[in-house]
Parts: C-alpha cells; sequence; structure tokens
C-alpha cells in the first residue's frame, strides 16, 4: 500500500500549530520578567520584612492566582490575533506583531492608567521585547 502525500488541510493544520506554538517566548517571557520584578518588589518593600525565598514564593502567588485573569485574557487574545493577522499570511510580519502588541495590551494599558497597576506596565513592556524575538521563532518556524 502506497503512502500518500499529506493533504493541503493537513499541512495548514500544522503551519497554523507552528505559528501559534511560537506564542511560548511571549508566555514566558513576561511570567520570568513580572516574577522577577514582584520579587523585587515584595524583598524592597520595607513593611514586608521577607526574606528572597518569602518573597519569591509570594511574587509566584501574586502572578499565578492573582494573575489568573490576566494569563487566561494573555492566551486567549494572543490565539485569536495571531488566527486573524498572521496565520494566513506572514507579509509584514514585523508589522503584524506589532499591531497584535497593541491590541493584546490595550486592556492592560488601561489597568495601569485606571488601577496603577505597575506589575502590568511591566508585562506590556517584556510582552513588546518577546513579540520583536518572537518574529525570529515564526520565520524559522514556517520555513522548516
Amino acid at each position: 500500500m502506497e503512502r500518500s502525500e499529506p493533504s493541503k488541510a493537513n499541512n495548514t493544520t500544522i503551519d497554523i500549530m507552528k505559528i501559534l506554538t511560537t506564542n511560548w517566548i511571549n508566555i514566558l517571557g513576561v511570567f520570568i520578567v513580572t516574577l522577577f520584578y514582584a520579587v523585587i518588589l515584595n524583598h524592597s518593600d520595607s513593611n514586608l520584612n521577607y526574606n528572597i525565598f518569602q518573597s519569591v514564593v509570594a511574587g509566584l502567588i501574586l502572578i499565578c492566582l492573582y494573575g489568573m485573569m490576566f494569563w487566561g485574557l494573555f492566551i486567549i487574545s494572543l490565539i485569536v490575533a495571531d488566527l486573524l493577522l498572521i496565520v494566513w499570511s506572514q507579509k509584514l510580519l514585523k508589522q503584524k506583531l506589532l499591531l497584535e502588541w497593541l491590541l493584546v495590551s490595550s486592556p492592560f494599558i488601561y489597568w495601569v492608567i485606571k488601577y496603577q497597576e505597575w506589575i502590568s506596565l511591566i508585562g506590556i513592556i517584556a510582552f513588546f521585547i518577546t513579540q520583536l524575538l518572537r518574529e525570529k521563532l515564526i520565520v524559522k518556524a514556517m520555513s522548516v
């Protein structure tokens, strides 16, 4: 029995998954930078008197539990924006990634302005940097 070539639909699904899996850099980058910020903030607060271990645990609780709404919205927004902007055409990739950054960051910019949630500003900046790094990952993934 001969093995047939993969269908075009199957290749499209694989391409979509290749692009979506490049979001790991955004998630990891934002997580690490916001955790680092939270640890420094907790450790430097003279009212708390935390040691470094307590600062790390408090930072993890802040980011993972308090930030659950952030992570949910962030990941869903990334997937939807990728499906709408990047999956179907990688032309003008840098501009599309910057537009995606602006669209996904908009609610978090609002949080910074309205509630002075400065950790969101740190996340927005980290997301901007990881979007620029992600361009190389997408180009590499689509060339394989």
